[in-house]
């Protein structure tokens, strides 16, 4: 299945010039407008209260702890005990991004920008939900340029998900 989802996506790759300039960019550029708009949104929409500054420390801690613990830690752990090959690799072709041989289970990538997007849904839910869907743009694209199994974008997006949400259960909420 994972496969098939793969050909599907990753067959147009190298057919129409625009889809993979596109492509590209949605892959290896978004993900810093992405990180810049995560900063202006946290130091722009927190602007309420004299609680403005522990907001945003937490917002920031919140943010810290997710990667440490999804991208430091569990995606580590899963690519050395199972160090799965990425499609280029296994199909030895020339992906559209230069990218080292590394294990791709999960998608350090989606864990990454989809912590953000969570806690961005948190802060402002419109912003987040466009964090969302600018995420789900960069994994697919990176299933599509070729370094991607389309399961290491679900786990890692899912992984990202859900370190947020057991955090925020589990740390305390910032009180002024």
């Amino acid at each position: 299945m994972d496969y098939k989802i793969f050909q599907l996506l990753h067959q147009f790759a190298g057919r129409l010039a625009i889809l993979d300039l596109l492509a590209v960019f949605l892959a290896q550029y978004l993900p810093y407008f992405l990180l810049l708009f995560f900063i202006l949104l946290l130091f722009g929409k927190l602007r309420y209260g004299t609680d403005k500054w522990l907001k945003r420390l937490h917002c920031i801690f919140l943010a810290v702890l997710a990667l440490l613990i999804s991208r430091g830690l569990i995606v580590s752990a899963l690519r050395f005990f199972w160090p799965r090959p990425r499609p280029f690799v296994v199909l030895n072709f020339q992906p559209l991004v230069d990218h080292p041989v590394t294990a791709a289970f999960p998608s350090a990538h989606a864990v990454i920008y989809f912590v953000l997007a969570t806690i961005a849904y948190f802060i402002d839910r419109r912003w987040g939900i466009y964090f969302f869907i600018a995420a789900a743009l960069n994994a697919l694209a990176r299933v599509f340029v070729g370094v991607h199994w389309p399961s290491d974008v679900v786990a890692g997006a899912l992984l990202g998900i859900v370190v947020v949400l057991v955090l925020r259960r589990l740390l305390p909420k910032p009180t002024p």
